[in-house]
């Protein structure tokens, strides 16, 4: 596990709550319940941090990428910008709260280049080990 990795429950897809424990509120009848692994879907939600990349630029703005990660907020934002400093990504605007990071880029590139930019913003904690 990364040093600086934090827990993630899984949050119910239906419920939009945490399973703690194999167990959620039902937000519904208010009565928490047993969330079978075969009867439902998991996403990671707080403390992880909803991470989207969005083009803006004519020829990729149709291009979104969106990742839930289990690091703190500060460092997953400084390992972007070393990616978009490397790069030389124009952006257009930034967005960082505890929780979400949103950026958008309008840098003239690719679908594909598009994508493998964002992966490398939201990868480059596990591989520089920082």
């Amino acid at each position: 596990m990364h040093p600086l990795s934090i827990y993630i429950p899984g949050w119910h897809a239906e419920g939009k709550t945490p399973v703690v424990g194999g167990k959620y509120l039902d937000s519904k009848t208010e009565k928490v319940r047993t969330a079978a692994e075969d009867e439902h879907q998991e996403y990671e939600g707080p403390p992880a941090v909803d991470v989207i990349v969005k083009s803006q630029h004519v020829d990729t703005a149709h291009c979104t990428f969106r990742q839930a990660l289990a690091f703190p907020m500060e460092a997953i934002l400084a390992c972007m910008m070393k990616v978009v400093a490397k790069e030389k990504v124009e952006i257009k605007s930034v967005v960082a709260t505890p929780y979400a990071i949103r950026i958008i880029i309008s840098h003239e590139v690719t679908p594909d280049k598009f994508y493998e930019l964002a992966v490398d913003m939201c990868n480059v904690l596990e591989e520089e080990g920082i």
